[in-house]
């Protein structure tokens, strides 16, 4: 259930059990078998988790989302805690209107969030939006009535239900760009103004993993209507030739014309030669971009 906490010894995903105690997620690790000293690292969606670790507990925060555990000579189980915040309850709702997950799973998620510490403030509305998804005390002649597409009733229930629409509009810049960029690409993604996209992509670029998670919501927003002049800059002045090849690459919209125009513009020799040897973009651009690059590095070294 809990794709967004893994847990690597190295480079094995390690397998944990989970439930709620007092209010908080207790994730525990049973038969570590560490004979030397080892590390574990908890990768973790930081939108909606703040993990709580044992004072004994050595570990190093990496970017954004990382802990990096020590672990002492001869462990045998580990365990952490985790608050989280109402953010959870947005995202079981869009994981479920994007069929990320199922009923049965969305209805897991939202029991978990009404357990929880933040949860139990609004035990009365989520109680009633289970009994709604679960069909309970609904009459024969209401069960006959409604629509066929279970799905879809379910996701009117969600998106018109009180608590979500309260919750979510909460939510700043960051919060909702971490929750699109979760994900590579989601099919019912917010609808927002070409305002508020570009103040979702600033706060991508402000913020740790900005290659990655520009990109996603490029992937996102692709071919939507919205202007990707700030995600053009950006990657061509991040001179990333991997992360330009992918943005190239993978986003429709994007017009190689101006993205070799753009990197011809920065008279930087280095990042051209660099871009001319790199197999990925040789790959992704036009046979007369890669021409252009060519006579634009003549030009520079003359």
């Amino acid at each position: 259930m809990f794709k967004d906490v893994k847990v690597f010894r190295d480079d094995e995903l390690m397998k944990y059990n989970y439930k709620i105690d007092d209010g908080l997620l207790l994730f525990s690790i049973d038969n570590i078998n560490n004979k030397q000293y080892d590390n574990l690292k908890i990768i973790y969606d930081e939108n909606i988790y703040q993990i709580q670790l044992n004072d004994d507990i050595k570990y190093d925060n990496l970017k954004a989302g990382e802990i990096l555990i020590s672990l002492e000579k001869n462990t045998t189980s580990f365990s952490f805690r985790a608050n989280i915040n109402y953010k959870f309850f947005i995202k079981t709702v869009y994981k479920f209107i994007n069929k990320f997950i199922d009923k049965d799973t969305l209805i897991q998620e939202i029991d978990i969030f009404l357990k929880s510490s933040i949860g139990v403030k609004y035990k009365n509305e989520l109680a009633k939006l289970l009994t709604e998804i679960e069909n309970k005390n609904v009459s024969i002649e209401e069960l006959l009535l409604e629509t066929n597409d279970e799905q879809s009733r379910i996701i009117d229930l969600l998106l018109n239900n009180e608590l979500f629409i309260t919750l979510e509009s909460q939510m700043n810049a960051q919060d909702l760009m971490l929750l699109i960029t979760y994900y590579i690409s989601a099919p019912m993604i917010p609808k927002i103004e070409q305002e508020t996209f570009n103040d979702l992509v600033n706060s991508a670029i402000k913020y740790d993993h900005s290659l990655e998670n520009v990109w996603r919501l490029g992937m996102n927003y692709d071919c939507k209507n919205y202007n990707y002049d700030l995600l053009d800059k950006f990657f061509v002045n991040s001179k990333d030739s991997w992360y330009l090849a992918e943005y190239i690459s993978g986003i429709n919209q994007v017009n190689q014309e101006k993205i070799v125009n753009m990197v011809i513009q920065t008279k930087d020799k280095e990042f051209i030669k660099k871009l001319l040897s790199d197999n990925f973009i040789q790959s992704t651009l036009e046979e007369k971009y890669k021409e252009d690059l060519k006579k634009a590095l003549v030009n520079e070294e003359n």
